[in-house]
């Protein structure tokens, strides 16, 4: 599922068709379609089963992913709804289902762990995918799509055994269904609004919600537009730094229990600060530095907030609790993406990168006060480890 052939070359591809204005709209539009089906995604899943639910989505983002291969406007908003709505499917569902079946103590930082080696894995397929892609894309650029369809689909195949925990159902109307389906999502609302989750909100919408518009959005191709790279060189540039950021979660993993929250949230923050405001000069090739800060940050911080999210988060609410979290991130780049394009088609981008270093200069600042006021309910985690048992499985 991280065989990704057109991770470098899918905006070019798009040009073919549309302007990068219309590229933002029709992300704008699509993502907007995932955002809407986050939230409910994750009820279902809660509801009928996380596995059931992720097949259901790998499937229809491989049929999205490679139905572009056709091309035009219209034909590729279409599909990419398809995609951003299969992807909101498995977000939540995936990562609470393995959560559950690994069955980890409370306090121990082996989810963590998993994380971390997962996440190895899979930039060693995602950067391998990036070179090859951009090689395939010379040859044939409509390939390269139905190649990302075929791999994402495997996913399903690998998956199609496992089986959801048997699920306790009541016996319900139809009306009865509904009105205790959007009473899950309402309850995941208040409890993701309260203290021990609330801290993290800013920081999701403006540091992980960069993250996305660069890995899932335009944002990180039209850096490597902005900073002179061809569309053979931006797939080295991305691989590249996928290969560094390999070398930077086996440090993770290797020194987990040894990594603070707040001292790596901060890192992360200021590292995507710091990309932010190279961002904004003529800095050509030195851009590479702007695209691996943002690319080591991502892959950085998603193990934590994983590990944050899962062990405050009550069983029977995860999947909601994971998909408003991804709500969350996707959030901004609905806005954005229009206004991301727009900007560059008429090379003012640097609007865009100014006020998002305020932006996220504030949520470090709410996160760091609410730290220090002991907002969260329960004490961190961080420095409660406690020893492996013999029946758990060891990463």
């Amino acid at each position: 599922m991280n065989l990704w052939f057109v991770g470098a070359i899918w905006l070019y591809f798009y040009r073919v068709f549309m302007t990068d204005g219309q590229v933002g709209t029709l992300d704008s539009i699509a993502f907007l379609i995932g955002l809407l089906v986050e939230v409910p995604s994750g009820a279902l899943a809660d509801k009928f089963g996380r596995a059931r639910i992720a097949k259901i989505g790998i499937a229809l983002t491989a049929v999205g992913i490679a139905a572009q291969a056709i091309g035009g406007f219209w034909v590729i908003l279409a599909f990419q709804i398809g995609v951003t709505a299969g992807q909101a499917l498995i977000s939540g569902a995936d990562e609470a289902l393995f959560y559950e079946k690994l069955k980890f103590k409370e306090n121990s930082h082996k989810w963590r762990n998993l994380m971390t080696r997962g996440g190895q894995i899979a930039l060693v397929a995602s950067l391998s995918a990036n070179v090859l892609g951009g090689l395939v894309y010379d040859f044939s650029p409509t390939l390269v799509w139905l190649l990302t369809g075929l791999a994402f689909l495997s996913g399903a195949v690998v998956i199609w055994g496992l089986k959801d925990e048997p699920i306790k159902r009541v016996k319900q109307t139809v009306s009865q269904s509904v009105k205790s389906y959007f009473t899950d999502i309402a309850a995941g609302f208040h409890e993701f609004i309260k203290p021990k989750f609330r801290l993290y909100i800013p920081l999701i919408i403006t540091v992980q919600g960069l993250f996305y518009a660069c890995g899932w959005g335009l944002l990180r191709l039209v850096l490597i537009s902005r900073f002179e790279f061809s569309p053979f060189a931006g797939s080295i540039v991305i691989s590249s730094c996928g290969v560094i950021s390999i070398l930077a979660l086996h440090l993770m993993h290797k020194y987990s229990e040894k990594l603070h929250e707040k001292r790596v949230l901060t890192a992360i923050t200021f590292m995507t600060i710091f990309g932010l405001i190279f961002s904004v000069f003529d800095i050509g090739w030195w851009g590479y530095v702007v695209i691996l800060l943002f690319y080591v940050g991502e892959h950085a911080l998603y193990p934590f907030l994983s590990e944050i999210l899962n062990k405050q988060t009550k069983p029977e609410q995860r999947s909601t609790i994971l998909s408003l979290a991804s709500f969350l991130k996707i959030l901004p780049y609905v806005a954005l993406a229009p206004i991301i394009g727009f900007l560059n088609e008429h090379n003012s981008l640097e609007v865009f990168l100014i006020v998002w270093v305020a932006l996220s200069g504030l949520a470090w600042l709410y996160y760091f006060v609410a730290k220090k006021r002991d907002l969260i309910i329960k004490p961190d985690f961080e420095d409660t480890e406690e020893p492996i048992g013999p029946t758990e499985i060891k990463f």
